[in-house]
């Protein structure tokens, strides 16, 4: 799941920073992923910063992050904390 995210963050945002951090273990038995190879893969913090986010409000950079990761959310992913540097 880290590795999906992350790609998906670098081809569509082409970020000059980019950090991707697993925080599923800060969760446990809050959440299990319907698919078991996802099961220590549900919570991530992502860090990061791209021109393309300029002159947008935290909401919209937030929700065009989540649209592109919405496929990992129906198949996993149940959190993902944003910061934008």
């Amino acid at each position: 799941m880290k590795n999906k995210i992350t790609n998906k963050l670098q081809e569509n945002f082409n970020p000059n920073f980019l950090e991707v951090i697993n925080n599923s273990h800060l969760h446990g038995g809050h959440f299990k992923a319907d698919n078991p190879e996802h099961h220590n893969q549900t919570h991530f913090l992502v860090k990061i910063s791209s021109k393309q986010f300029e002159n947008l409000k935290k909401i919209e950079i937030h929700r065009k992050i989540n649209e592109v990761l919405k496929d990992e959310f129906k198949n996993g992913l149940h959190a993902l904390e944003i910061k934008v540097k």
